[in-house]
Protein backbone atom coordinates (compact mmCIF):
# COMPACT_ATOMS: atom_id res chain seq x y z
CA UNK A 1 0.00 0.00 0.00
CA UNK A 2 1.00 3.79 -0.93
CA UNK A 3 0.83 5.95 2.06
CA UNK A 4 0.94 9.40 1.77
CA UNK A 5 1.97 11.86 5.18
CA UNK A 6 1.78 15.88 4.47
CA UNK A 7 2.93 17.63 7.78
CA UNK A 8 5.08 20.53 9.28
CA UNK A 9 7.99 20.24 10.44
CA UNK A 10 11.02 22.29 12.05
CA UNK A 11 14.40 21.93 11.53
CA UNK A 12 15.50 22.77 15.29
CA UNK A 13 12.87 21.99 17.44
CA UNK A 14 11.75 19.07 19.16
CA UNK A 15 8.55 18.87 19.50
CA UNK A 16 6.19 16.02 20.86
CA UNK A 17 3.45 16.08 18.17
CA UNK A 18 5.85 15.82 15.18
CA UNK A 19 7.79 13.20 16.48
CA UNK A 20 4.39 11.66 17.09
CA UNK A 21 3.79 12.21 13.32
CA UNK A 22 7.22 10.93 12.30
CA UNK A 23 6.93 7.12 14.44
CA UNK A 24 3.94 6.79 12.61
CA UNK A 25 5.17 7.16 9.16
CA UNK A 26 7.70 4.96 10.46
CA UNK A 27 5.18 2.23 12.22
CA UNK A 28 3.61 2.32 8.55
CA UNK A 29 6.59 1.95 6.69
CA UNK A 30 8.12 -0.97 9.14
CA UNK A 31 5.02 -2.89 7.58
CA UNK A 32 6.75 -2.86 4.64
CA UNK A 33 4.11 0.14 3.02
CA UNK A 34 5.42 2.41 0.83
CA UNK A 35 5.85 5.73 2.33
CA UNK A 36 6.10 9.32 0.88
CA UNK A 37 6.11 11.67 3.71
CA UNK A 38 6.02 15.09 2.02
CA UNK A 39 6.63 17.90 4.39
CA UNK A 40 9.00 21.57 4.67
CA UNK A 41 12.04 20.71 6.29
CA UNK A 42 14.40 17.85 7.56
CA UNK A 43 13.09 17.69 11.26
CA UNK A 44 16.12 17.78 14.29
CA UNK A 45 15.48 14.19 15.12
CA UNK A 46 15.67 12.54 11.87
CA UNK A 47 18.58 11.06 12.70
CA UNK A 48 17.38 9.90 16.07
CA UNK A 49 14.56 7.43 14.70
CA UNK A 50 15.86 6.42 11.03
CA UNK A 51 16.67 2.93 12.42
CA UNK A 52 12.94 1.89 13.06
CA UNK A 53 12.05 1.33 9.46
CA UNK A 54 13.39 -0.09 5.77
CA UNK A 55 14.64 3.49 4.57
CA UNK A 56 13.71 2.13 1.16
CA UNK A 57 9.91 2.17 2.17
CA UNK A 58 10.27 5.81 3.73
CA UNK A 59 10.78 8.64 1.19
CA UNK A 60 10.77 12.15 2.54
CA UNK A 61 9.75 14.69 0.04
CA UNK A 62 10.91 18.54 1.16
CA UNK A 63 9.94 21.61 0.15
CA UNK A 64 9.99 24.82 2.42
CA UNK A 65 6.82 25.94 0.52
CA UNK A 66 4.72 23.06 0.26
CA UNK A 67 5.13 22.80 -3.42
CA UNK A 68 4.86 19.27 -4.45
CA UNK A 69 4.52 18.24 -7.83
CA UNK A 70 3.79 16.40 -9.46
CA UNK A 71 1.36 14.31 -7.18
CA UNK A 72 0.96 10.86 -7.11
CA UNK A 73 -1.78 8.81 -6.18
CA UNK A 74 -2.06 7.23 -2.80
CA UNK A 75 -3.97 4.21 -0.91
CA UNK A 76 -3.98 6.19 2.05
CA UNK A 77 -3.36 10.07 3.46
CA UNK A 78 -2.64 11.44 6.69
CA UNK A 79 -2.75 15.01 7.40
CA UNK A 80 -0.70 15.85 10.27
CA UNK A 81 -2.39 19.44 11.25
CA UNK A 82 -0.87 22.42 13.21
CA UNK A 83 -2.25 25.46 14.82
CA UNK A 84 -2.59 28.69 12.90
CA UNK A 85 -0.15 31.76 13.58
CA UNK A 86 0.03 35.33 11.87
CA UNK A 87 2.85 34.10 9.80
CA UNK A 88 0.82 31.42 8.79
CA UNK A 89 -2.09 33.14 6.83
CA UNK A 90 -0.36 32.40 3.23
CA UNK A 91 1.45 28.89 3.64
CA UNK A 92 -1.38 27.43 5.27
CA UNK A 93 -4.24 28.94 3.98
CA UNK A 94 -3.13 28.95 0.17
CA UNK A 95 -0.53 25.84 0.46
CA UNK A 96 -0.01 23.03 2.99
CA UNK A 97 -3.69 22.58 3.63
CA UNK A 98 -4.87 22.73 -0.44
CA UNK A 99 -2.13 20.25 -0.87
CA UNK A 100 -4.35 17.76 1.02
CA UNK A 101 -7.43 18.60 -1.26
CA UNK A 102 -5.05 18.39 -4.34
CA UNK A 103 -4.02 14.81 -3.15
CA UNK A 104 -7.53 13.66 -2.07
CA UNK A 105 -9.00 14.13 -5.44
CA UNK A 106 -6.39 12.29 -7.21
CA UNK A 107 -6.05 9.74 -5.02
CA UNK A 108 -9.58 9.00 -4.03
CA UNK A 109 -8.57 7.47 -0.62
CA UNK A 110 -9.14 7.72 2.64
CA UNK A 111 -7.82 10.63 4.55
CA UNK A 112 -6.74 10.11 8.14
CA UNK A 113 -6.17 13.02 10.07
CA UNK A 114 -4.04 12.93 13.70
CA UNK A 115 -5.99 14.44 16.25
CA UNK A 116 -3.65 15.98 18.76
CA UNK A 117 -6.21 17.54 21.36
CA UNK A 118 -9.52 19.37 20.00
CA UNK A 119 -10.26 22.71 21.10
CA UNK A 120 -13.63 22.01 23.18
CA UNK A 121 -11.21 19.27 25.53
CA UNK A 122 -8.59 21.74 26.19
CA UNK A 123 -10.74 24.85 26.59
CA UNK A 124 -12.76 23.13 29.28
CA UNK A 125 -9.88 22.14 31.38
CA UNK A 126 -8.09 25.31 30.75
CA UNK A 127 -10.39 27.84 30.41
CA UNK A 128 -9.12 30.63 27.23
CA UNK A 129 -5.56 28.54 26.62
CA UNK A 130 -6.75 28.00 23.16
CA UNK A 131 -8.61 30.30 20.79
CA UNK A 132 -10.84 28.00 18.76
CA UNK A 133 -8.98 31.15 15.44
CA UNK A 134 -5.68 28.93 15.31
CA UNK A 135 -7.48 26.06 14.20
CA UNK A 136 -9.16 27.93 11.38
CA UNK A 137 -7.11 26.87 8.31
CA UNK A 138 -7.41 22.90 9.33
CA UNK A 139 -11.10 22.91 10.14
CA UNK A 140 -11.46 23.79 6.09
CA UNK A 141 -10.51 20.40 5.16
CA UNK A 142 -12.26 18.45 7.42
CA UNK A 143 -14.64 18.01 4.48
CA UNK A 144 -12.13 15.77 2.80
CA UNK A 145 -11.16 13.80 5.65
CA UNK A 146 -12.93 10.03 6.90
CA UNK A 147 -10.85 9.21 10.03
CA UNK A 148 -10.77 11.35 13.12
CA UNK A 149 -7.03 9.64 14.47
CA UNK A 150 -6.86 10.17 18.47
CA UNK A 151 -3.98 9.10 20.73
CA UNK A 152 -5.99 8.45 23.75
CA UNK A 153 -10.09 7.38 24.59
CA UNK A 154 -10.12 10.68 26.54
CA UNK A 155 -9.22 12.95 23.54
CA UNK A 156 -11.36 10.29 21.19
CA UNK A 157 -14.78 11.63 23.17
CA UNK A 158 -14.26 15.24 22.26
CA UNK A 159 -12.86 14.51 19.15
CA UNK A 160 -16.17 13.44 18.60
CA UNK A 161 -17.99 16.42 20.01
CA UNK A 162 -15.90 18.56 17.70
CA UNK A 163 -15.47 17.89 14.51
CA UNK A 164 -17.96 16.56 13.70
CA UNK A 165 -19.75 19.52 13.98
CA UNK A 166 -17.70 20.21 9.77
CA UNK A 167 -18.39 16.91 8.70
CA UNK A 168 -21.36 14.45 9.78
CA UNK A 169 -19.29 11.87 8.17
CA UNK A 170 -16.60 11.11 10.07
CA UNK A 171 -15.24 8.01 11.79
CA UNK A 172 -12.90 7.65 15.24
CA UNK A 173 -9.89 5.68 15.74
CA UNK A 174 -7.81 5.43 18.59
CA UNK A 175 -4.36 4.38 18.62
CA UNK A 176 -1.60 5.13 21.84
CA UNK A 177 1.55 6.32 20.59
CA UNK A 178 4.97 4.67 20.57
CA UNK A 179 7.96 6.10 22.43
CA UNK A 180 11.48 5.60 20.97
CA UNK A 181 11.84 2.56 22.87
CA UNK A 182 15.46 1.61 21.03
CA UNK A 183 17.23 4.76 22.47
CA UNK A 184 15.36 3.91 25.56
CA UNK A 185 16.11 0.16 26.02
CA UNK A 186 19.50 1.73 26.08
CA UNK A 187 19.23 2.94 29.62
CA UNK A 188 16.78 0.81 31.56
CA UNK A 189 19.76 -0.62 33.96
CA UNK A 190 20.86 2.65 34.79
CA UNK A 191 21.86 3.02 38.43
CA UNK A 192 19.81 5.82 39.93
CA UNK A 193 20.61 9.03 41.60
CA UNK A 194 19.75 11.66 43.63
CA UNK A 195 17.87 13.56 41.18
CA UNK A 196 14.42 14.30 40.16
CA UNK A 197 13.02 15.69 37.21
CA UNK A 198 10.65 18.03 35.99
CA UNK A 199 9.57 19.25 32.12
CA UNK A 200 8.26 22.38 32.31
CA UNK A 201 6.95 24.50 29.10
CA UNK A 202 7.60 28.23 30.52
CA UNK A 203 4.81 30.66 29.22
CA UNK A 204 2.37 28.02 28.59
CA UNK A 205 -0.74 28.42 31.44
CA UNK A 206 -1.30 24.38 31.04
CA UNK A 207 1.67 23.53 32.07
CA UNK A 208 1.27 24.90 35.37
CA UNK A 209 4.87 25.87 35.74
CA UNK A 210 4.24 28.22 38.59
CA UNK A 211 5.03 24.89 41.31
CA UNK A 212 8.74 25.23 40.87
CA UNK A 213 8.28 26.62 44.06
CA UNK A 214 7.02 24.47 45.99
CA UNK A 215 8.61 21.32 44.42
CA UNK A 216 11.96 22.55 45.39
CA UNK A 217 10.44 23.29 49.03
CA UNK A 218 9.63 19.94 49.01
CA UNK A 219 12.50 17.96 48.24
CA UNK A 220 15.29 16.73 50.97
CA UNK A 221 18.79 18.76 50.55
CA UNK A 222 21.73 17.22 48.77
CA UNK A 223 19.08 16.09 45.71
CA UNK A 224 18.85 17.86 42.01
CA UNK A 225 16.17 19.01 40.49
CA UNK A 226 16.94 18.95 36.79
CA UNK A 227 14.19 20.96 34.66
CA UNK A 228 13.91 20.19 31.48
CA UNK A 229 12.76 23.45 29.87
CA UNK A 230 14.26 27.11 28.42
CA UNK A 231 14.88 29.66 31.86
CA UNK A 232 15.26 32.14 29.16
CA UNK A 233 11.16 31.88 28.90
CA UNK A 234 10.96 33.04 32.50
CA UNK A 235 10.89 35.98 33.90
CA UNK A 236 14.33 37.12 35.37
CA UNK A 237 13.58 38.26 38.61
CA UNK A 238 11.41 34.66 38.69
CA UNK A 239 14.75 32.86 37.56
CA UNK A 240 16.64 34.28 40.36
CA UNK A 241 14.18 33.83 42.76
CA UNK A 242 14.56 30.16 41.73
CA UNK A 243 18.00 29.90 41.96
CA UNK A 244 18.16 31.81 45.50
CA UNK A 245 15.37 29.22 46.90
CA UNK A 246 17.19 25.93 46.03
CA UNK A 247 20.86 27.57 47.13
CA UNK A 248 19.17 27.92 50.15
CA UNK A 249 17.30 24.78 50.18
CA UNK A 250 20.91 22.59 49.61
CA UNK A 251 19.46 21.88 46.22
CA UNK A 252 21.11 22.30 42.70
CA UNK A 253 18.74 23.13 40.34
CA UNK A 254 19.83 22.32 36.53
CA UNK A 255 17.84 23.71 33.57
CA UNK A 256 18.76 21.98 30.22
CA UNK A 257 16.59 22.90 26.88
CA UNK A 258 16.60 21.57 23.36
CA UNK A 259 17.97 18.26 24.68
CA UNK A 260 17.93 14.84 22.62
CA UNK A 261 16.07 11.82 22.47
CA UNK A 262 19.30 9.88 23.92
CA UNK A 263 19.91 12.99 26.41
CA UNK A 264 16.38 12.54 27.41
CA UNK A 265 16.28 9.04 28.66
CA UNK A 266 19.44 9.42 29.88
CA UNK A 267 18.43 12.24 32.53
CA UNK A 268 15.12 10.00 32.97
CA UNK A 269 17.02 6.68 33.35
CA UNK A 270 19.16 8.53 36.20
CA UNK A 271 16.16 10.00 37.71
CA UNK A 272 14.49 8.47 41.10
CA UNK A 273 11.26 10.50 40.13
CA UNK A 274 9.57 12.50 37.48
CA UNK A 275 7.09 15.31 38.58
CA UNK A 276 4.54 16.01 36.11
CA UNK A 277 2.37 19.00 37.05
CA UNK A 278 0.72 19.69 33.43
CA UNK A 279 -3.10 20.20 33.68
CA UNK A 280 -3.58 19.56 30.56
CA UNK A 281 -2.14 16.74 28.06
CA UNK A 282 -3.23 15.38 24.54
CA UNK A 283 -1.23 12.41 25.87
CA UNK A 284 1.55 13.54 27.95
CA UNK A 285 4.81 11.92 26.52
CA UNK A 286 7.27 12.54 29.42
CA UNK A 287 5.52 10.41 31.96
CA UNK A 288 5.25 7.28 29.65
CA UNK A 289 8.83 7.52 28.61
CA UNK A 290 9.69 7.71 32.68
CA UNK A 291 7.99 4.62 33.40
CA UNK A 292 9.94 2.78 30.28
CA UNK A 293 12.90 3.28 31.95
CA UNK A 294 11.89 2.60 35.65
CA UNK A 295 11.19 5.70 37.25
CA UNK A 296 8.39 6.28 38.81
CA UNK A 297 6.44 8.89 38.46
CA UNK A 298 4.23 12.04 40.08
CA UNK A 299 1.68 13.74 38.12
CA UNK A 300 -1.59 16.13 37.69
CA UNK A 301 -4.76 13.84 38.47
CA UNK A 302 -6.60 14.59 35.04
CA UNK A 303 -8.21 11.49 33.06
CA UNK A 304 -5.76 11.58 29.94
CA UNK A 305 -2.80 10.88 32.74
CA UNK A 306 -5.08 7.93 34.70
CA UNK A 307 -5.49 6.43 31.79
CA UNK A 308 -2.42 6.04 29.96
CA UNK A 309 -0.50 5.51 33.34
CA UNK A 310 -2.03 2.63 35.38
CA UNK A 311 1.47 2.74 37.78
CA UNK A 312 1.72 6.45 38.30
CA UNK A 313 0.71 8.43 41.53
CA UNK A 314 -1.32 11.60 41.06
CA UNK A 315 -1.90 14.57 42.98
CA UNK A 316 -3.57 17.78 42.93
CA UNK A 317 -0.48 20.13 43.00
CA UNK A 318 -2.39 23.03 44.74
CA UNK A 319 -1.72 20.82 48.07
CA UNK A 320 1.72 21.93 48.86
CA UNK A 321 1.48 20.12 52.11
CA UNK A 322 0.39 16.67 50.24
CA UNK A 323 3.07 17.37 47.71
CA UNK A 324 5.94 17.38 50.17
CA UNK A 325 4.66 14.24 51.96
CA UNK A 326 3.84 12.57 48.06
CA UNK A 327 7.73 13.49 46.73
CA UNK A 328 9.39 12.44 50.19
CA UNK A 329 7.49 9.35 50.42
CA UNK A 330 8.30 8.53 46.84
CA UNK A 331 11.84 9.23 46.91
CA UNK A 332 11.87 6.73 49.75
CA UNK A 333 10.36 3.83 48.49
CA UNK A 334 11.57 0.90 46.66
CA UNK A 335 10.22 0.34 42.59
CA UNK A 336 10.15 -2.45 40.70
CA UNK A 337 11.63 -1.18 37.04
CA UNK A 338 10.03 -4.17 35.23
CA UNK A 339 6.54 -3.85 36.64
CA UNK A 340 6.62 -0.05 35.71
CA UNK A 341 7.98 -0.53 32.16
CA UNK A 342 5.37 -3.55 31.53
CA UNK A 343 2.94 -1.20 32.84
CA UNK A 344 3.69 0.96 29.01
CA UNK A 345 5.50 -1.07 26.95
CA UNK A 346 2.40 -3.16 25.93
CA UNK A 347 1.34 0.40 23.90
CA UNK A 348 4.46 2.54 23.91
CA UNK A 349 7.13 -0.46 22.66
CA UNK A 350 7.52 0.57 18.76
CA UNK A 351 6.88 -3.27 17.80
CA UNK A 352 4.34 -3.23 19.55
CA UNK A 353 2.80 -0.03 18.12
CA UNK A 354 3.50 -1.20 14.63
CA UNK A 355 0.86 -4.21 15.46
CA UNK A 356 -1.41 -1.39 16.54
CA UNK A 357 -0.82 0.01 13.45
CA UNK A 358 -1.78 -2.93 11.47
CA UNK A 359 -5.42 -3.03 13.65
CA UNK A 360 -5.96 0.82 12.40
CA UNK A 361 -5.69 0.00 8.84
CA UNK A 362 -7.71 -3.04 8.63
CA UNK A 363 -10.48 -1.80 10.63
CA UNK A 364 -10.48 1.22 7.82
Amino acid sequence: MKVAFLGKNFRDTYSGGRIHAWMMAHAFAAREHNVHYYTNTKPVFDEELKDYSDSSNFKKIYNKFFLFFPLQKYDLIVIIPHLASKRSYLIDKWLFYPQLIFLKRISGCPVIYVDFESPNWINELVPGSRPEEVYKYSNNILSAVDVILSTTQEGMKYAAQYYTKYNSGLSFKQVYLSINSRIADRFVNSKKEKQVIYFGRFGEKHKNSSVLNDIINALPPYYTLLVIGNPEKLNADIYQALINQAKEKGIELVFKSGISEREKYEHLALSKLLIYSSSFEGYGLPPIEAQYVGTPVLCSDIPVLREVNKEAEFINFDDKEILTVKINSMLNAEYDKNKLKASVSAFAEFNNYVKNIKYLVDSI
